[in-house]
């Protein structure tokens, strides 16, 4: 039975391979693979510029944490929530009843050490008093003067004031509250102009160079924040092997605030050079390839490129200026050499 199953199959394979022969014909050629349908663009120089991305965080152009630098009770707040100030306004007073009334005393003191001065110099120019005299005298007054400036330094650290200006911060405390040295009581920013801090690879150092352009986005707003690179560490990050630089922009309208995440872009001098549309490179691994236009049809040619900007790729070796290259299409074309047909995009 199996032979007879087995000889079956042998026929009817022999059969079919008759019938496909006999269908084609010995002479019958291929069918011809008919062109493929592409758009085509005219490689040509066109002016460029070299654009590298990274992501920053925005800094206060001065920034700090309003604290107080003695133990003592609040007894008066005079900001507000977000509050613009100015430099010196007190924002806070610390209970200093003590220190004032010493001041005071001090400052009367001083008056009686004056006239007493005064009364013994007239003596001494009549050769009336000893010199010793007079001179103890002084010195008694000197020393009444910078205790008084001593007192004045200590009311002075129980009046917190804002050291420029800015924007206040959120109130963290409250009047009566007793607040030790390094609390926070609220914060205040700088942020007339801000400081746009980001990193780069250790390889594009030679790219950064302070006074380049730079310009930030965010999701926040829907605008473009010109500036320029204002400094560049002088240290690689042995472990990112990345370097951090800062770029200043301006902020006329306090929109931008610090922390806020920003996506920087760093633009090099302009130039002129060899593009070609994104969609026409087709890229392996470390290998990459145009189809440049001969007649009616097409041939892979491979090119080396440079920089990108967005839709467009620097062509630096494997194209010259007037070449026509496949723009739309490129997926359907095999093979070393394809027939096509260049139709309008």
């Amino acid at each position: 039975m199996k032979k007879v199953l087995l000889l079956v199959l042998a026929l009817g394979a022999a059969a079919l391979v008759w019938w496909w022969q006999a269908r084609s014909g010995p002479g019958e050629e291929a069918r011809p693979r008919p062109p493929i349908p592409v758009t085509a663009v005219t490689v040509e120089e066109r002016p460029f510029s070299d654009r590298v991305s990274a992501l920053g965080t925005l800094l206060a152009w001065e920034s700090v944490d309003i604290t107080a630098s003695v133990s003592q009770i609040i007894t008066d707040i005079r900001f507000e929530d977000g509050q613009r100030v100015a430099a010196g306004d007190v924002l806070a007073l610390l209970k200093q009843d003590e220190e004032q009334a010493i001041l005071r005393e001090l400052q009367e003191s001083l008056k009686d050490a004056a006239r007493e001065v005064r009364r013994l110099e007239n003596l001494a120019r009549q050769n009336q008093v000893a010199q010793t005299e007079l001179d103890r005298a002084r010195t008694q007054a000197e020393i009444t003067r910078h205790r008084i400036e001593q007192v004045r330094a200590r009311i002075e650290d129980r009046t917190i004031v804002a050291p420029f200006a800015g924007v206040l911060g959120l109130r963290e405390v409250s009047e009566g509250a007793l607040v030790t040295p390094g609390q926070r009581l609220t914060t205040l920013d700088d942020i007339s102009r801000m400081r746009l801090e980001f990193s780069l690879p250790a390889t594009r150092l030679g790219f950064l160079a302070v006074g380049r352009e730079v310009t930030g986005r965010t999701p926040a707003f829907d605008r473009v924040f010109e500036g320029v690179v204002s400094a560049i560490d002088s240290r690689i990050d042995p472990v990112a092997r990345a370097v951090i630089a800062r770029a200043v922009l301006e902020n006329p309208d306090n929109l931008l605030r610090p922390g806020l995440l920003m996506e920087v872009e760093l633009r090099g001098d302009a130039r002129r050079a060899l593009l070609v549309p994104e969609e026409s490179l087709l890229s392996r691994a470390s290998e990459h390839y145009v189809w440049r236009l001969q007649g009616e049809a097409a041939q892979r040619v491979p090119v080396t490129i440079g920089s990108r900007i967005p839709g467009w790729v620097e062509v630096t070796g494997g194209l010259e200026p007037g070449d026509r290259v496949v723009q739309d299409g490129v997926g359907r074309l095999s093979g070393e050499v394809a027939a096509v047909s260049v139709v309008e995009g």
